[in-house]
């Protein structure tokens, strides 16, 4: 019994401490979430009408994270961080890597900063690429921005996410679809590593987090008075 007390309430002052605020960079909460020296693995592929003709890894790699200005006032403002972006075998892109050329009617970085997504939309929609065809996402997990075009019977969608607790990017992808042929073509940019998102999941669901540790504290309790 005493051993179950234990982990139950060690269990109790880890929910405690994820859900504790982390101590914000900027007076408006923005920081970075990488630093330099950081890797991420992703999949580039090239879809053509269904039929993959690329689909190759690469790796980036954070090389300098620039100081944040106080305030940021403007989308255009984002300091860029710095990446070297190669093929997992360590060569270098050629020509293909032009496929990712989209990124620029969609933000344009590959990493941006975290804690203050509401901030962070409005200054997109402030800018001058943003259009009416533009979309904000934002989730549990990923914020991030859609752009979707029609002209005839052929849609065009591009769009970037990025991970909310690292703010690096998760998935760019730019489709096609005819819809009179029923051809599609995209490129997707898409992280490897993007699974459940403990942090963003415990921040979306604060009150059940904290309902259970009510929860817990009644049953140390209980179990502290059968002793």
């Amino acid at each position: 019994m005493k051993r179950t007390l234990n982990v139950v309430l060690a269990l109790a002052f880890a929910s405690m401490f994820l859900v504790m605020p982390v101590s914000a960079a900027t007076s408006q909460g923005l920081s970075w979430g990488v630093t330099a020296s950081d890797e991420f693995t992703y999949h580039y592929v090239f879809d053509v009408t269904n039929d993959t003709s690329f689909n190759e890894g690469m790796n980036l790699t954070i090389q300098t994270v620039p100081g944040l200005p106080d305030p940021l006032t403007s989308w255009d403002a984002i300091p860029e961080v710095t990446s070297d972006l190669v093929y997992t075998n360590g060569s270098a892109p050629g020509l293909e890597i032009l496929g990712l050329l989209g990124m620029i009617m969609v933000g344009g970085y590959f990493a941006v900063p975290v804690g203050n997504f509401t901030l962070l939309s409005e200054l997109a929609m402030d800018a001058a690429w943003w259009t009416e065809n533009h979309t904000i996402i934002n989730d549990g997990t990923y914020w991030g921005i859609s752009y979707a075009v029609t002209s005839g019977d052929s849609t065009g969608t591009i769009s970037s996410k990025y991970t909310k607790s690292d703010g690096v990017l998760a998935a760019y992808v730019l489709s096609q679809h005819n819809t009179t042929s029923g051809d599609s073509n995209s490129i997707s940019f898409t992280r490897d590593d993007t699974g459940f998102d403990i942090m963003s999941f415990i921040q979306d669901n604060l009150v059940l987090v904290a309902a259970g540790g009510v929860v817990v504290l009644i049953a140390l309790v209980a179990c502290a008075r059968k002793k």
